[in-house]
């Protein structure tokens, strides 16, 4: 099994740095595991909604390239709009599709600051929500490596 998460910038503090980095040890420990960063864009504080369109449409971009059609593979974004499960739920659920389609690769998506392009989501097989609150997206990298060390694995 492979797990990878795509997402959009680098994460710059330190403190989130190194949570990921414990909890990657972890993962690694269990199966293949790794993660891609896309260039984020520049955000101005007033942006208007063609800007906000554009700017995730070149994210966007960046995102699919790693992307292939690959059956084996279960892609799963993470937005404020996708359903929510508890972490035993969605455990159960990536075992079942790892068990029923044959899964070799999981791979979440993460957007930046303005979240993801509807192709991006359009693209997934599954939609995640963690909460309808909305966390900073270096915050979710260290939420989601947390909850793949300590439940999907």
């Amino acid at each position: 099994m492979k797990i990878r998460i795509l997402c959009v910038g680098k994460v710059k503090e330190g403190f989130y740095r190194r949570l990921i980095e414990e909890y990657s040890t972890s993962i690694r420990k269990r199966c293949s595991f790794e993660i891609l960063e896309v260039e984020d864009e520049k955000t101005a504080e007033h942006m208007s909604e063609a800007e906000r369109r554009k700017l995730l449409e070149l994210e966007g971009d960046r995102l699919l390239k790693y992307l292939d059609r690959n059956p084996k593979e279960l892609v799963a974004a993470l937005c404020i709009e996708g359903k929510m499960y508890s972490s035993q739920d969605w455990s159960s659920l990536i075992r079942e599709q790892i068990r029923q389609k044959e899964i070799q690769q999981i791979t979440y998506i993460i957007g930046g600051s303005l979240g993801l392009d509807a192709r991006v989501v359009r693209r997934a097989d599954l939609t995640l929500s963690f909460s309808r609150l909305t966390f900073p997206h270096q915050l979710m990298r260290v939420l989601l490596a947390e909850q793949i060390a300590c439940h999907y694995l």
